[in-house]
């Protein structure tokens, strides 16, 4: 009967994330049909108001829930079933092993399953679907083909040196969309700013990677919705990932600017950022449109952040969301990839043309006992 219980908690998980759904496909219909504006705004605060960020929580604390050993293998079995998760590829396919539902979403792969492509500059920080990719243009980027956001709004405001110190960051001033864009660039002459968005469905593997090699020097938490993200979604509801909850981890590699964020959605419970123990998310109360949270990673002595390898272990959803890459790159840029396309986590997104074909073959991505108590280490 308790079985019986908690896969129903599953059924009516799916049931809540529909009426989420609902919601915000009556703002669509009503887009398709011609009606922007107050009456679009009117629509998505409607959405606002359904409890989804409740619900959230509500669904954090089911899945840190101990569960007794005879109920793990029937319920994980439901949920990798109504998910179609991939148990082959998990390091320990025992799921007995699994005391609640939050370790199974973080479960590790085995090594030999996911190898870190050596020849292309960039590669997907997780497992996934392309939702779009390609260049920002004039401050916006894409969500989808033809569904924009601002690029302003979602990585908030800035200037030339906005990672030396908070007392820059609280002084600084918004610059116009017309300078925004360039103010990210180190070399604006050459390069251009490009971006590409990965969902993350729920029966993905949850957690993510570094998808370059490059240096953190900054973390900016916006506190915000928890509207879902799922692709029929985000294709309709204009500046959808500007609602979210998010986070935005922003510093440099070799080309320049580079940041990679992590977007909130309904019931992920966390997002989790391993080298930042001060990250909260998703808590109770109330927060102003604009408000966000920032450390500074850089160290004004060393003149350096935080060093991440390209494939490194990053952080964890605690269930399926959306990871948006924005990134400076020559414009021998190419990309790699297809909308729609399911990728896997170390497969080449893009490269440059003219420089990537030197490099050497593909590496195993191995997880051995040190770097998993690393990881450890981090979240503790």
């Amino acid at each position: 009967m308790r079985t019986a219980a908690v896969g129903n908690e599953l059924v009516l998980r799916r049931g809540l994330l529909r009426l989420g759904n609902f919601g915000a496909l009556r703002v669509i219909r009503k887009k398709r049909n011609g009606i922007k504006g107050r009456k679009h705004f009117k629509k998505v605060q409607i959405y606002r108001k359904l409890p989804l960020r409740l619900l959230s929580r509500l669904w954090g604390h089911i899945h840190k829930a101990q569960l007794p050993v005879w109920m793990r293998g029937p319920l994980l079995r439901l949920y990798i079933w109504l998910f179609d998760c991939n148990l082959q590829e998990a390091a320990i396919e025992d799921l007995s092993y699994y005391s609640n539902l939050n370790e199974f979403f973080r479960r590790q792969l085995k090594p030999s399953v996911r190898t870190i492509d050596q020849q292309h500059s960039l590669v997907s920080p997780a497992d996934g679907t392309v939702l779009h990719f390609g260049k920002v243009e004039h401050n916006m980027l894409e969500q989808v083909k033809g569904v924009t956001y601002s690029l302003q709004t979602f990585l908030g405001r800035t200037n030339n040196n906005w990672w030396l110190s908070k007392q820059t960051l609280n002084n600084s001033k918004p610059a116009d969309d017309e300078n925004y864009q360039q103010m990210l660039l180190e070399n604006p002459e050459e390069n251009e700013l490009y971006h590409c968005t990965v969902y993350l469905a729920p029966g993905d593997y949850h957690r993510f990677h570094s998808p370059a090699e490059w240096e953190v020097l900054h973390r900016r938490h916006f506190p915000g919705e928890l509207f879902s993200v799922n692709p029929g979604l985000v294709r309709c509801i204009q500046g959808l990932f500007n609602y979210n909850e998010r986070v935005v981890m922003s510093g440099r590699w070799d080309q320049g600017f580079f940041s990679m964020s992590a977007v909130g959605a309904t019931n992920v419970g966390s997002i989790r950022m391993y080298m930042d123990s001060e990250l909260h998310t998703n808590l109770p109360g109330k927060w102003k449109g604009g408000l966000f949270y920032d450390r500074v990673f850089f160290n004004e002595t060393q003149g350096t952040g935080v060093a991440v390898k390209k494939g490194e272990i990053f952080g964890e959803f605690n269930l399926g969301s959306s990871i948006v890459i924005i990134f400076e790159a020559p414009r021998t840029f190419s990309f790699k990839v297809k909308a729609g396309q399911k990728i896997r986590f170390g497969e080449a997104l893009g490269c440059f043309v003219e420089m990537d074909q030197t490099k050497g073959e593909d590496n195993e991505v191995t997880e051995t006992p040190e770097a998993v108590d690393n990881v450890k280490h981090k979240e503790e």
